[in-house]
């Protein structure tokens, strides 16, 4: 029993996100970024901190200065220009199809994203006559099914988990990472969170691309966590991407001190689609484009994210992610062992048979035939 007791405290010690963002925001609580001499650059509805950074639709590259929580604002200093990926592999007439391979065997014809939306409640108030659902599944899933519908056109496999984490706090994301693990487990090419933003000006989003209205799509990621250089590549390229083929489509990229439980795989992504004062009917128009862009910059060409063996993206970037929670796992047991018994050897002890009872056997110490726990 008490070896249960620790396995079982330090798996909840790793199912916890690395750092959650401030998310708990009502909407129409926002902060306003401005530069130092009083423009305003961006508007956004949710955390803000100091080095956040953030990537405009023209690429230039702003970090955050100065945060003030109490008048939601907050200041940014121009860094100059993003380098952005080089796409140019989108101009051959036929790009080579690769698989976004790794730990697990993929094929062309076995190509799978996993959706989830960790603010399930969100809706778009002009069409679902709400900005949140009271039962917690809002507008936001007809966006994430037509957006499953739209790859799969594509001949990619899909799965959408459309499991409701209401409330609307700052819990959301430590209750999604449920879902997102569990969503791992089918070995994913890409994990995307979907959601809409907050800010009041549906403006900011109304966008007119090949004669439709549609909404821009704002990228985020989070910089808290291991993967947070391979997640902000894979932004890059999404956004490097849409800027050839839909120009304008991308509304800017925000990197942001949570960890978006992107920790969990370097093709982990945050996508919003428009804002809660935007017709709906907008943001599913956008879902066609963004799966486009998404299937060309996964697995379009030689030059793409899914082929660039320095990125562990993929199914690679999914077992990353694991094996970082297995790691995690044998810290917390560690920790716990340690203060259990006050003696470094038999907590190391303990160590080496939890972790070979949590990994069957491929890590640690087999427990004697006589050791048992009483």
């Amino acid at each position: 029993m008490k070896k249960a007791a620790f396995v079982f405290c330090a798996l909840i010690l790793v199912l916890l996100p690395l750092r959650a963002p401030a998310d708990g925001f009502e909407n129409g609580q926002y902060y306003t970024v401005y530069l130092d001499h009083g423009e305003i650059l961006f508007e956004f509805a949710g955390g803000i901190g100091v080095g956040d950074e953030y990537i405009s639709a023209d690429n230039q590259l702003y970090t955050i200065e100065t945060v003030n929580e109490a008048a939601m604002t907050a200041t940014a200093i121009h860094r100059g220009a993003q380098e952005m990926p080089d796409v140019n592999w989108l101009e051959t007439a036929a790009a080579v199809v690769v698989s976004a391979g790794g730990g697990t065997p993929k094929n062309n014809d076995n190509r799978l994203i996993a959706m989830y939306a960790t603010h399930s409640d969100e809706s778009y108030k002009p069409s679902d006559g709400t900005e949140s659902a009271a039962n917690g599944h809002g507008g936001i899933y007809d966006v994430a099914q037509a957006l499953k519908k739209a790859l799969e056109d594509k001949g990619i496999e899909v799965v959408l988990d459309e499991t409701i984490h209401a409330p609307h706090d700052a819990g959301a994301y430590r209750r999604s990472r449920q879902t997102a693990i569990e969503l791992l487990k089918k070995y994913p090419d890409a994990l995307i969170d979907l959601h809409r933003d907050g800010i009041p000006n549906a403006n900011e989003y109304k966008v007119t691309i090949d004669g439709k209205d549609a909404s821009k799509v704002r990228l985020e990621v989070g910089r808290s966590n291991q993967n947070a250089s391979a997640n902000k590549q894979f932004a890059l390229e999404l956004k490097a991407v849409a800027d050839q083929k839909y120009p304008e489509l991308i509304k800017d990229v925000f990197i942001g001190k949570g960890s978006y439980n992107q920790d969990l795989m370097s093709n982990a992504i945050l996508l919003e689609f428009g804002t809660h004062t935007l017709d709906k009917d907008r943001a599913i128009a956008s879902t066609e484009l963004m799966a486009d862009v998404l299937v060309d910059t996964i697995y379009g060409g030689v030059s793409g994210a899914a082929s660039d063996g320095n990125q562990a993206t993929g199914s690679k970037g999914a077992g990353t992610g694991i094996i970082w929670l297995l790691i995690a796992v044998v810290v917390g047991i560690g920790a716990y062992a340690l203060l259990q018994t006050g003696n470094g050897r038999e907590a190391w002890d303990k160590v080496k048979r939890g972790a070979s009872e949590l990994t069957l056997g491929m890590i640690g110490k087999k427990p004697d035939k006589g050791d048992r726990d009483h």
